[in-house]
């Protein structure tokens, strides 16, 4: 079981610990599984190339993005697919976790703040200040198709992940700098996004899909 960290220790790129937001300045890069691994190593080749090079460039750490056309694997459309198909969702472990869910056109919106107002050679956090925990959005996704007070019937707690940070707490107040601010509430959100897939059955094929609906999806290893 993943444990709520402690005050007082140190932040890390992958998950925030304690109470203290991740800051784009103040923050060290200690990424916690190598998935989070290969974005610090990403961001420090670009740093890299800034210092050495001069390159233009400007850093954005954004997470959580949700929306239409997002492919399956990710919880929000993969929970609306499960409901499509009268399947529950299969929440990881106890569904604790705890993450900022920014909205696409919101965060595409961000993006375009930093790029037409954001300083040369600085880093910009994109995301939200409310957080939600993974069972809530699951508990979200099932009163928005009607089902509140059915809401344990479709619920099925599953293995947790071998590593499943408890938080990402970001500061965005470096971006709210700039005038950005998130414009859609997570319930639209939620709403919007729902009635996307409902209209777009056959956005992808089942074969393209099916693998990512299971409680732990595995891409199929290639060893031709």
């Amino acid at each position: 079981e993943n444990k709520e960290p402690e005050k007082g220790q140190a932040e890390k790129t992958g998950q925030a610990m304690g109470g203290v937001e991740f800051d784009e300045s103040k923050s060290m890069l200690l990424p916690t599984n190598p998935y989070a691994a290969s974005k610090a190593a990403a961001e420090l080749l670009v740093q890299s190339y800034k210092h050495s090079f001069k390159i233009p460039a400007i850093i954005t750490r954004g997470n959580n993005v949700y929306g239409p056309r997002q492919y399956p694997e990710k919880l929000i459309p993969k929970f609306i697919y499960r409901m499509e198909r009268k399947q529950k969702l299969c929440v990881h472990g106890k569904g604790s976790p705890r993450r900022s869910y920014l909205y696409v056109e919101d965060a595409a919106a961000a993006y375009e703040t930093v790029l037409f107002k954001g300083q040369i050679g600085e880093i910009y956090n994109v995301g939200t200040k409310d957080e939600i925990s993974v069972l809530e959005v699951t508990k979200a996704i099932i009163g928005a198709y009607g089902l509140k007070k059915e809401e344990d019937k479709w619920i099925e707690f599953v293995a947790d992940r071998h590593f499943n940070d408890q938080r990402y707490y970001i500061s965005v107040q470096k971006l709210e700098e700039l005038g950005w601010k998130p414009k859609v509430s997570f319930e639209d959100g939620i709403k919007r996004t729902i009635d996307w897939y409902k209209s777009n059955t056959e956005h992808w094929a089942e074969d393209d899909i099916a693998g990512a609906l299971v409680p732990h999806p595995r891409r199929p290893l290639d060893l031709s």
